[in-house]
């Protein structure tokens, strides 16, 4: 895969109550994939988050309310994408190792995003490497 990364396209089930969106279910899964931690970020207007990779960590984002701006770089081709995701587009970013990714809140609502990784952040022993590649 060039870019490295995956976009996942969700179907929101609906009715009168309102939709109900399921992010990542077992069976989508490989074998050697786990999930050790869940975790909401909460971005206010200009901020920029991440900008950095893992040489271990899988991780799935979710953009619950707003809009943000994901820039993405595959250290193994070099390829440097950007993109916007907003709630409404119903997809779950997939990035895995070796893919830098950052995120920014251009707009004046807070962006709030879901986090799905595969190992457990330990400041003692981190998976995490800073690139800088949005500002």
């Amino acid at each position: 895969m060039e870019k490295g990364y995956e976009l996942i396209s969700i179907n929101p089930f609906e009715d009168k109550r309102g939709s109900l969106k399921k992010i990542i279910m077992k069976s989508q899964l490989k074998e050697n994939e786990k999930i050790e931690e869940i975790y909401l970020l909460y971005s206010e207007k200009d901020s920029v988050r991440g900008n950095h990779y893992h040489k271990k960590t899988l991780e799935y984002f979710v953009v619950v309310s707003g809009k943000a701006k994901v820039a993405l770089k595959n250290l193994e081709t070099g390829m440097l994408d950007e993109i916007y995701i907003a709630a409404e587009d119903n997809l779950v970013l997939k990035v895995p190792p070796q893919v830098v990714h950052a995120f920014k809140n251009e707009e004046n609502v807070p962006l709030i995003m879901l986090a799905i990784s595969s190992k457990e952040y330990n400041k003692l022993d981190t998976d995490t490497f800073p690139i800088d590649i949005l500002q």
